[in-house]
């Protein structure tokens, strides 16, 4: 990254807000079975889900790297229908600066909504999307919750996927 235009707008929140991260380069990962390429601790992972609701906004659900969503708890945390939960589509990424596998729980846009699996606030550190396949931001979960103050913590998944 050699210029703030190849910063994606995770990380320059992250810089912006004075909060502490690392952030890490490793092959493209963009999905639970390329997650090994990061070199990170995939039980200290947490990957994010975009979805886009029926007035728009964006939601971003952060579930632990094994997890496995339950859309109706993302659902009743949010407190919408289940039904007015779509996928986000790449256009809806780009508007947040960020690309599919890169999808961070991070984001300064208005009106993006952070759901944070209970469980993550328990760890010492999360690796979590950068924006990008390609880059992992390392955080606290308490600076996550700093910088994003209205997340609401919820249980989203199923038991964890086995090794």
């Amino acid at each position: 990254m050699t210029s703030m235009d190849d910063v994606p707008a995770p990380i320059r929140t992250l810089q912006a807000l004075g909060l502490p991260f690392r952030v890490h380069r490793h092959p493209p990962a963009r999905n639970f079975d390329e997650l090994h390429l990061t070199g990170l601790d995939v039980d200290s992972s947490a990957k994010t889900l975009a979805f886009v609701l029926g007035d728009g906004a964006v939601a971003l659900a952060a579930i632990p790297g094994r997890g496995r969503l339950r859309y109706g708890s993302l659902a009743a945390a949010l407190g919408v229908p289940r039904a007015s939960l779509s996928p986000a589509a790449p256009d809806d990424l780009e508007r947040l600066d960020m690309t599919p596998g890169g999808v961070s729980p991070i984001s300064d846009s208005p009106g993006v909504r952070l759901v944070l699996d209970v469980s993550l606030t328990g760890l010492d550190v999360l690796y979590c999307g950068g924006g990008r396949p390609e880059l992992s931001i390392e955080i606290t979960p308490d600076a996550l919750l700093q910088a994003m103050p209205g997340a609401i913590l919820a249980g989203l998944c199923d038991s964890p996927r086995p090794d």
